[in-house]
């Protein structure tokens, strides 16, 4: 399938992009020039070859509301949407789906509100989302229309949990007062797969929100992450200090939205994390429960693996297992660097089954005794044709194959299992081979 994306470049586009490309789609980001006057012809040949248009467009609203910087959140989302929507009345051939995005922002402070609510807020962030909503509701009626209502999306790779943890890394935790009010989240994770639920369902039209069942306050959130990162300081930081320092801003943060996910419940969405404890719980490294030695030698070819310094900026990698009589084995990683025609690099280690109660778990080491663990998490029993690694943390993750490529339907199964189990798939660097 292909799929148009604006504000692809933004920070939940670069996860929903990574996602759809792991899934086997191809992505078309749609950049700012796109939507310039003279483009208009470019973008409608662009959406004409597209089955679903994903809307993400927008400036970020995490900055001080000058009257200038109003003027850039109304262009940045009334434009592109107005855009967009210009183009799809203009063709023949019309894309199945628009799905564009707005915010709880759009419901008021007091109260608790589900897709069937009618109400709206007073203030400037709700009368954004208004305009923005009623510029997507002019698409053609061959085209279903899906408002997405986002949450705070929390990712453990940045976003607004990075700014919450920067506190906790002094081992303090600061409520952002008064800290009654609501706090409407979502894993990124269920952004992503709420994405592809809406793709996959035809029944979903009009708002949707992409929020987690569970509705914390911002003094629950951050007890729980106060928790999680053994913070001994704890205190409330006033709304009065958010109002002097981001002006009409603040009201984002010292005020929120109570706000229920109705559509995605009764449509069988399957969360990955309904609740912040699934959210912050730690990764599932339980690995196969038999793993035979001799028929896991030999090469496996990388298909894809989370980024890391060892292997930046490598394609074609490999890895050669050899069982030495010793019982430890022999590992060899090599690939190029950048390129085929680049240079190749090869680095030799060693590995051993430290617990013959858990064969699925191996030790490897690159550099003298400093050996890292090595979770075999899944595994084509029948045939070892494919496997899923993963690390103690939630930082490495690698899927290999016995030839140069896996199939699709493979490749879905292990992307479910590794999401199943805590890892974030939408960083998964996809591997070339030759």
């Amino acid at each position: 399938m292909k799929i148009a994306i604006s504000g692809a470049s933004g920070f939940v586009g670069k996860h929903l992009t990574a996602f759809f490309t792991g899934q086997g789609h191809q992505v078309v980001p749609l950049g700012r020039a796109m939507f310039r006057d003279h483009m208009s012809g470019q973008l409608m040949h662009i959406l004409s070859h597209c089955e679903v248009v994903i809307n993400l467009a927008g400036a970020s609203i995490s900055h001080r509301w000058t009257a200038e910087y109003k003027e850039e959140l109304n262009r940045s989302r009334i434009h592109v949407t107005r855009r967009i929507v210009q183009a799809l009345n203009g063709l023949k051939q019309k894309p199945s789906l628009l799905i564009s995005a707005s915010a709880v922002g759009y419901y008021p402070t007091e109260g608790c509100y589900d897709e069937d609510s009618v109400e709206r807020g007073t203030d400037f962030l709700s009368d954004l989302c208004r305009r923005w909503e009623n510029e997507a509701s002019k698409l053609p009626q061959e085209t279903r229309l899906v408002i997405t209502r986002f949450g705070v999306v929390l990712s453990p790779d940045g976003g607004a949990l990075q700014q919450m943890l920067r506190p906790l890394q002094m081992k303090m935790a600061v409520t952002i007062g008064p800290g009654t009010q609501m706090f409407p989240w979502i894993d990124i994770r269920d952004l992503n797969k709420a994405m592809a639920h809406i793709i996959a369902t035809p029944s979903l039209s009009g708002v949707v929100n992409l929020v987690a069942p569970e509705m914390l306050t911002q003094a629950q959130l951050m007890g729980k992450l106060a928790q999680r990162h053994g913070a001994y300081i704890e205190f409330t930081m006033p709304a009065s200090f958010f109002r002097l320092l981001l002006g009409e801003a603040a009201e984002f943060i010292t005020k929120g939205q109570c706000v229920r996910p109705k559509r995605l419940v009764e449509s069988d969405f399957n969360f990955s994390s309904p609740t912040i404890d699934d959210f912050l719980s730690d990764i599932d490294v339980q690995t196969v429960a038999e793993l035979d030695l001799n028929r896991y030698m030999g090469k496996w070819y990388e298909i894809a693996r989370f980024d890391h310094r060892f292997e930046r900026n490598m394609v074609g990698v490999t890895a050669d297992y050899m069982l030495l009589p010793d019982g430890k084995v022999r590992v060899e990683n090599s690939g190029y660097m950048n390129d085929f025609d680049g240079k190749r690099k090869v680095s030799v280690g060693k590995a051993k089954l430290p617990d013959v109660n858990q064969p699925g778990k191996l030790k490897v080491a690159f550099f003298l005794w400093f050996y890292g663990d090595y979770y075999v998490l899944e595994l084509d029993e029948e045939r070892y044709s494919y496997v899923l690694i993963g690390s103690r943390s939630d930082n490495y993750l690698w899927i290999l194959s016995r030839t140069p490529f896996l199939a699709d339907e493979v490749k879905q199964h292990l992307l479910e299992q590794a999401e199943r189990r805590g890892y974030d798939i939408s960083k998964l660097i996809w591997v070339k081979q030759k």
